[in-house]
């Protein structure tokens, strides 16, 4: 996998404005600066934040989160004039830190109660240099840090996934079953409470990390997952999202404060789901079912780490959800076929699933793993018995779930009736193009 966007090291910083002779090579210039900011804001946005409540202090976020978007804007107009510097990187994060200051030293709150704050000497410099190693984990870091246990653990993800991973309001409450307005309220008062805060950002103790690993592996699972079925409408998958959290993962099942079965299988699992992503949509942009996909497209190198992992993470005497998802995962991965499917097994990963994180959306999949094995009646009635509030019946797959069990028992008008709303619900042209098929067909 890799990230969308041009390589930012690939750049040419001649193409200033002095050196275009007509009004479309300036529009052209505009247009590519405007295409990179875009790409900042998407991939570098969460780093500059990360990287700025690192030097001045968790108390000053909002500041922070302000200068980002400043120098966000000010890298369009002046990119757009002068041309692409030759390091984009530094050229942003140098504004963003010289932005910052001002910022502080304008505020006088900041001079009363700072007055003895050493402002480090690399934020000043002209040569600011960076090192992207460090950049990437104080996006670590930062997750850590929402993840403090004065915050409720929902506010926590619905931070740490507001500001850290790029995501809206609405893409938040799809991923937690929740509701747009809550969303926001949860942001808001877990800033409220993390402002008063006295973590030390640059060396977390080991205390610090072991309390707050479940929830951060939460939150770089809903990053995957966010990445896998997204809620933009014109885009199904966002790779850098997928890549993102496996490589969020690949930090925790490594590092020796981290590492254990939990976080190996979280890995396992989010591998399992990246070595099939592009067997998930066909050439004119279509998404495919399990059933209808090329198996032979799936990553085989991906899926021997996935496996690999797995191994591991049945290696100690702990088990989570994650352990579950990925067997469920591994049963699918190891079939040759969708007739070849072991549904004996992936029913008792779901059972066990069921134990460990009950959630209506898991009882959607054990009732679809049922009517594959005992036929659709069974499918219908294990899924007539699920028990679930409103925010999971707005799912859209709920919905499109009814409808295929209800057409497979033959019941085509009820089949159609569930299709309509899982249309309406369906986030993304793709899904909503696979249901309008689907409704063809009857």
């Amino acid at each position: 996998m890799r990230p969308e966007g041009s390589s930012l090291t690939n750049l040419d910083s001649t193409n200033s404005a002095g050196e275009r002779d007509s009004d479309s090579a300036n529009e052209s210039g505009e247009s590519e600066s405007r295409r990179l900011v875009d790409h900042y804001f998407r991939h570098e946005y969460a780093r500059l934040v990360a990287s700025l409540t690192r030097k001045f202090g968790i108390r000053h976020w909002d500041v922070v989160e302000d200068v980002v978007q400043s120098s966000l804007q000010r890298a369009l107009n002046s990119w757009s004039l002068r041309g692409i510097p030759k390091n984009p990187t530094s050229w942003l994060y140098r504004v963003a830190s010289n932005l910052m200051l001002d910022a502080l030293r304008r505020d006088t709150r900041w001079n009363e109660l700072d007055s003895s704050f050493d402002v480090p000497a690399e934020a000043c410099s002209l040569d600011f240099a960076l090192d992207e190693s460090n950049l990437q984990d104080d996006i670590l870091r930062m997750i850590f840090v929402c993840c403090d246990p004065s915050v409720p653990a929902e506010s926590q993800i619905s931070l740490a996934l507001k500001t850290l991973c790029g995501f809206g309001n609405l893409e938040i409450a799809r991923a937690l079953l929740t509701t747009e307005a809550s969303v926001a309220k949860r942001v808001t008062r877990a800033k409220k409470s993390l402002r008063t805060s006295s973590i030390d950002i640059s060396n977390p103790s080991p205390e610090f990390i072991r309390e707050r690993l479940p929830d951060v592996q939460t939150v770089i699972y809903l990053l995957f997952n966010e990445g896998y079925s997204s809620s933009i409408a014109d885009k199904l998958i966002r790779e850098e999202l997928c890549e993102e959290a496996v490589r969020l993962a690949l930090v925790l099942a490594e590092h020796p404060q981290t590492c254990g079965p939990r976080s190996a299988a979280l890995l396992a699992l989010l591998l399992f789901h990246a070595a099939r992503l592009e067997a998930r949509i066909d050439v004119s942009g279509a998404m495919l079912l399990l059933k209808e996909q090329d198996r032979s497209c799936w990553d085989q190198r991906l899926l021997g780490a996935a496996f690999q992992w797995f191994r591991v993470a049945t290696t100690g005497g702990e088990m989570t959800r994650y352990h579950a998802e990925a067997w469920v995962a591994a049963e699918h991965c190891r079939a040759s076929s969708l007739d070849d499917t072991n549904w004996d097994r992936i029913i008792s990963a779901y059972n066990l699933l069921g134990r460990l994180a009950p959630s209506p959306v898991h009882e959607l999949s054990r009732a679809i793993a049922i009517g594959y094995r005992d036929g659709p009646e069974a499918g219908m009635k294990a899924f007539s018995a699920i028990e679930s509030d409103t925010p999971a019946k707005d799912y859209y797959l709920w919905h499109a779930t009814h409808a295929e069990l209800a057409r497979q028992t033959g019941d085509t008008e009820t089949a159609r009736a569930a299709l309509d709303r899982a249309w309406g619900l369906a986030p993304t042209h793709a899904e909503k193009e696979l249901i309008s098929r689907k409704l063809d067909a009857l």
